[in-house]
């Protein structure tokens, strides 16, 4: 089977259409359920740009003992990333991150995120999840340079599908970045991970997450 086929299996739940330039909501699933996901789709390496404590990190090898993951992040402080600016801060998270990844099968790799691409193969991972700046340049460029290290039948996916824009604190072009780019490369269908609406007893992430296949 194709992996939107195994996706439809494991996710009964799953939309199959109309297809449309609009992402098909998953309903009651999370990104816990992703990394999930991953293993039962037999992914062995992936990626995740912007790990800060790792959390997330150790959920995806907690649910995929013979995961091989890569967590790029600099951990750095700099003028466009308003979520920490001391580099004493970063540090510590870094330090935290890595103890808390010390038992998994997990490369730290403390560069930025662009860099860090350039060391893979086109077409030499299962999945990526983007996690890092979240402006939009750096989205676009995160999109563009780690969906063509992804196989064929691999996924790309990311967090923080949500629309915020706040000039002096935070910015985030998630939305606006996933339009643009599965548009202008005709990907479709692409997914957000849980409805927008809160329905009791269903599976939904205060900030959703996103993914699509790479054909």
């Amino acid at each position: 089977m194709s992996t939107l086929e195994l996706i439809s299996h494991f996710w009964p739940q799953t939309p199959t259409g109309p297809i449309s330039v609009n992402p098909l909501e998953i309903p009651d699933v999370g990104r816990d359920d992703l990394a999930q996901l991953f293993g039962q789709l037999g992914f062995k390496n992936g990626v995740e740009v912007g790990t800060e404590y790792g959390e997330y990190a150790e959920t995806l090898c907690k649910s995929n003992p013979h995961l091989q993951l890569d967590c790029v992040d600099p951990y750095l402080a700099y003028k466009d990333y308003r979520d920490h600016t001391s580099q004493a801060k970063l540090n510590g998270i870094y330090e935290q991150a890595t103890q808390r990844l010390a038992p998994y099968h997990v490369s730290m790799i403390r560069v930025t995120s662009e860099a860090a691409s350039c060391a893979y193969r086109d077409e030499s991972l299962d999945f990526v999840y983007l996690d890092g700046n979240h402006a939009l340049p750096y989205v676009i460029a995160d999109l563009h340079a780690w969906a063509r290290k992804i196989r064929k039948g691999g996924i790309v996916a990311g967090h923080d599908f949500k629309r915020r824009n706040n000039r002096r604190r935070y910015q985030c072009h998630v939305v606006e970045a996933l339009y643009a780019y599965t548009q202008c490369y005709m990907i479709e269908p692409w997914y957000v991970l849980g409805r927008k609406a809160v329905v009791e007893g269903e599976t939904r992430d205060a900030i959703r997450s996103w993914m699509f296949v790479k054909g």
